[in-house]
């Protein structure tokens, strides 16, 4: 039980690693950061290898979990940009499409719906969290979209949800999130 838990744990740890390099890449929040620390920079010139090992790792100790908790990210992070063509010529909406059929037919029911609601609470925290930073800077943001009160109540839905569907995934998947954020705000 607690090997089992350990090794879900650290699956989701490296992962969430290296979906927070990808989303710095993306979004284009690697040069303030750079600037600031040393840590960083040297972390993020090698982030293709590491990224590559650290999901290849998961992917060996919990492959269901680990695929549909990427896929789910990466989702939920084409969500604004529904129409935007893609480089595999395809547009955002499409491509949701399609992760969602794969995860349908490659991944048990339970665990693609438990993973696809914990990442969107995830992004619904880090809204809220945010969400003076983001209007101010124009960033795009739920809270700001939709309104303060709307999204905690959402979250505590999607927390409930997430607590029914695997109380253990939530809590490990939460603790993951919230202690990467702790070490990327300390680096």
């Amino acid at each position: 039980m607690f090997l089992e838990i350990f090794k879900t744990f650290i699956a989701v740890f490296l992962l969430g690693i290296v979906i927070k390099l990808l989303d710095d890449e993306v979004d284009g929040d690697k040069v303030l950061k750079a600037v600031y620390s040393s840590i960083y920079k040297d972390i993020s010139a090698y982030k293709l290898p590491y990224s590559l090992l650290f999901v290849s790792l998961t992917m060996l100790l919990q492959p269901h979990l680990v695929f549909s908790l990427f896929t789910s990210a990466y989702m939920i992070g084409m969500f604004d940009f529904p129409n935007k063509k893609l480089p595999l010529k395809l547009k955002s909406y499409q491509e949701i499409g399609i992760i969602i059929v794969l995860n349908l037919f490659l991944i048990p029911l339970e665990i693609f719906f438990l993973s696809f609601t914990i990442i969107l609470l995830i992004q619904l925290i880090d809204d809220l969290l945010d969400y003076k930073y983001d209007f101010k800077y124009g960033y795009k943001n739920y809270v700001n979209k939709f309104g303060k009160g709307e999204i905690i109540i959402t979250s505590c839905i999607l927390l409930l949800l997430c607590l029914i569907l695997s109380w253990i995934n939530t809590i490990i998947i939460l603790s993951s999130n919230f202690f990467i954020n702790y070490l990327y705000a300390r680096i």
